[in-house]
C-alpha cells in the first residue's frame, strides 16, 4: 500500500508547477534522484536550500526526495517550511505533508490533516483511507472503522481499504461484521488469497482454531513473516505450542518474540515450580501448604510431573500434618478439525501421609475438543477431605464429574457441570453447576456473568447423623454475579475478580438458612524474564467478601514461583 500511495505522491508531484532552476545547480542533484542515490542527492538539495531559502518549488522538490528516500521527518519538516513561505501552496502540499507525517509515526497531526483533506472533497477515498491509519496508530478503533467506512462508501471495492477495515472489525471483536465484509471480497474474486488468509486469522481470533487451522492448510501454509505468527497463534491456541514455535524462530516482530519466549517456549520445555498457601476462616480453621515440583516433556504433546505436598491442618481442638506425593501423566491425541478432534487424557497418582493413615487417591481425565465452540471434560477421581476431624475418621470421595463448556458466539461461553459423589460412610451427593459470561471488551479483558450451583446430600449431618469433619447439609443453592477484569503490562500481569452471591442452606434437621456468598480475588503475575514467573494470589469469600462479619467467611493467600529449563 505504502508504495502505491508514493507512486501517487509522485504522480501529483509530477503535476505541479515548479520554476525553472540553473540546469547546472539541479541537474547533478536530479540525476542521483534518477539513479535513487539519496545519499548524494539530499546534500546537493541542501546546499541549495541554503542558497535559495524562499524558494517554494524547490524546498518542494527537496522534501519529496526525502520522502523518496524514507526520511520522513525530514520531508515533513521541509513541507510545512513550504507553508511559512507561500501559504498559497497549502493545497499542492497538503497530501504530502499528510502522508509523511503519518509514516514519520506522529499520527496525532497527520489525523486532523487528513481530516482538512476530506473536507476538500478532492480525493475524498484517500484522505479518509489515511484517516482511518492515522485513527488505528492511536487505538481509535471506532474512528478508524468509521473513517474507512466512509472511504468506501465514496469509492466502493478498494481490497486494500476493506482488508484494512475488516483487521480493525476483528481487532476490535466484531467478527461477525469482518466475516461477512471478507466473505463478500472473496465471492468477488475467490483468488484473493489475502483475505482469505485474514478471515481464517479472524477466526482464529474468534476461538475457531480448527477451522482457522484447516483454511491455512487449504491455502498452503505461511508465506510470509506476518502469515507466520498468524499460523503460529492458531497451533498455540489450539494446544499445539511444539508446532507454533518452529514458526516463530527467526520472527523480527518484537511482540511476537516476546510471546514465543514468555508464552509458547515455556510449554516445550522441563519446569519445576513451588508455592506457599495460607487459608482461614470462619470456623478457625488454618490450613498451611507448601507445593514443590518438577515436570519435564518425554515427547510432543507430553507432560510427566512428579509434586510433593505438605499440609498443615490446624484447628482449636485438634490439627493434623500430612504428606503427599502425586505422579501425572498427561498426552495428546488426534488432529484440529480431523476425524474425532483433539484429546488430552491424563491420570494421577497420590500417596499420603497423615500421621499413620496412607491413603491413595488420585484421578482419571480426559478433555476433549470434538469441534470448535466446544469442550468436555470427564473426571473419575478419589478425594480426601481435609480437615483434622475428617482426617482422624479417615474420610474420603469418589467422584464421578462431566462438564461441557460452549461458545455460541465469540463473546459468549456459555459452561454446564454435573458431579456424583459419593463419600466412605455412604453418603451421596449429586451435584450441578452452570455459568453464563459475556466478554465486554479484550483490552483490558472484562467479562460479566452469572452462575450457579446446587446438590443434595442422602445422609446429612443431623441429630442421627453425626458430623465427620466436612460440611454436610441436606441441600444447598448458590448464585452469585460476577465480573473479572484483566490487564496485562508486561512483564505484571493482573487479573481482579468480584462476585456477589445469595445462598440457601437446609441442614439435615430441616432448618433453613441463608447467606450472601460474597467474593473477590486479586491475581498478580510477574514474568521475571523468558525462564522465570512469579504469581501472587489474595482473596476471601463472605458475607464481608471474607473479610470478617458474622456468617461463614474464607480467605485466602498464596505465593509461587514457576522456573523453565
Amino acid at each position: 500500500m505504502r508504495r502505491w500511495v508514493v507512486g501517487a505522491v509522485l504522480a501529483l508531484a509530477a503535476a505541479w508547477p515548479v520554476q525553472a532552476q540553473p540546469a547546472d545547480a539541479l541537474a547533478p542533484a536530479r540525476a542521483a534522484v534518477e539513479r535513487r542515490d539519496f545519499a548524494v542527492a539530499l546534500p546537493l538539495y541542501e546546499a541549495l536550500l541554503a542558497e535559495r531559502p524562499d524558494d517554494a518549488d524547490l524546498w518542494i522538490e527537496a522534501a519529496r526526495v526525502s520522502g523518496f528516500a524514507d526520511r520522513n521527518a525530514e520531508a515533513v519538516a521541509r513541507y510545512r517550511r513550504v507553508l511559512a513561505i507561500a501559504p498559497e501552496r497549502r493545497a499542492d502540499v497538503l497530501p504530502s505533508l499528510a502522508w509523511q507525517t503519518l509514516w514519520a509515526g506522529d499520527a496525532a497531526a497527520a489525523a486532523p490533516l487528513f481530516e482538512a483533506l476530506a473536507a476538500t472533497g478532492a480525493d475524498r477515498a484517500d484522505a479518509l483511507d489515511g484517516l482511518g491509519q492515522a485513527r488505528d496508530a492511536l487505538r481509535d478503533a471506532d474512528g478508524a472503522i468509521a473513517a474507512w467506512r466512509a472511504s468506501l462508501d465514496v469509492k466502493p471495492g478498494q481490497a486494500n481499504v476493506e482488508r484494512r477495515l475488516a483487521r480493525a472489525l476483528i481487532w476490535a471483536d466484531r467478527h461477525a461484521e469482518a466475516d461477512a465484509l471478507l466473505a463478500a471480497m472473496l465471492a468477488r474474486d475467490p483468488t484473493d488469497r489475502r483475505s482469505a488468509w485474514l478471515r481464517a486469522h479472524g477466526w482464529n481470533l474468534a476461538g475457531r482454531h480448527q477451522q482457522a487451522l484447516r483454511e491455512f492448510e487449504r491455502l498452503g501454509g505461511a508465506a510470509s513473516a506476518d502469515e507466520r505468527g498468524d499460523l503460529a497463534r492458531a497451533w498455540a491456541w489450539a494446544g499445539f505450542e511444539d508446532r507454533a514455535l518452529p514458526l516463530l524462530e527467526r520472527t523480527a516482530d518484537a511482540d511476537l518474540a516476546w510471546w514465543r519466549d514468555h508464552r509458547v517456549a515455556r510449554e516445550t520445555r522441563p519446569y519445576a515450580y513451588g508455592s506457599v498457601e495460607r487459608a482461614s476462616d470462619a470456623d478457625d480453621l488454618d490450613v498451611t501448604a507448601a507445593v514443590t515440583g518438577f515436570g519435564w516433556r518425554p515427547a510432543a504433546g507430553a507432560t510427566a510431573e512428579l509434586r510433593l505436598r505438605r499440609v498443615e491442618l490446624d484447628a482449636p481442638a485438634d490439627a493434623a500434618h500430612g504428606r503427599e506425593l502425586q505422579a501425572l501423566w498427561r498426552v495428546r491425541f488426534g488432529e484440529p478439525g480431523v476425524g474425532h478432534g483433539v484429546w488430552w487424557p491424563s491420570l494421577a497418582l497420590r500417596a499420603s501421609d497423615w500421621g499413620g493413615w496412607t491413603p491413595w487417591s488420585g484421578h482419571a481425565r480426559v478433555t476433549w475438543l470434538p469441534r470448535d465452540g466446544w469442550r468436555l471434560d470427564a473426571e473419575a477421581a478419589r478425594e480426601l477431605v481435609e480437615t483434622p476431624q475428617a482426617i482422624a475418621e479417615r474420610v474420603h470421595v469418589d467422584a464421578l464429574s462431566l462438564g461441557v463448556d460452549h461458545r455460541p458466539h465469540p463473546r459468549a461461553t456459555l459452561s454446564l457441570g454435573v458431579a456424583s459423589l459419593r463419600f466412605d460412610d455412604g453418603n451421596a451427593r449429586q451435584r450441578v453447576n452452570a455459568r453464563a459470561q459475556w466478554l465486554l471488551a479484550s483490552r483490558p479483558r472484562w467479562t460479566v456473568g452469572a452462575e450457579a450451583m446446587a446438590f443434595d446430600s442422602s445422609r446429612p449431618t443431623s441429630a442421627t447423623v453425626p458430623a465427620r469433619g466436612y460440611w454436610n447439609p441436606e441441600s444447598y443453592r448458590e448464585a452469585r454475579l460476577f465480573t473479572t477484569v484483566e490487564v496485562e503490562q508486561r512483564p505484571w500481569d493482573l487479573a481482579l475478580r468480584l462476585g456477589l452471591g445469595t445462598a440457601t442452606e437446609v441442614d439435615g434437621d430441616g432448618n433453613r438458612s441463608h447467606a450472601q456468598p460474597h467474593q473477590w480475588e486479586l491475581v498478580a503475575g510477574w514474568d521475571l524474564g523468558a525462564s522465570a514467573r512469579a504469581r501472587l494470589s489474595v482473596g476471601g469469600a463472605g458475607s464481608g467478601f471474607g473479610l470478617g462479619g458474622s456468617g461463614y467467611w474464607r480467605r485466602h493467600l498464596s505465593l509461587g514461583l514457576h522456573a523453565w529449563f
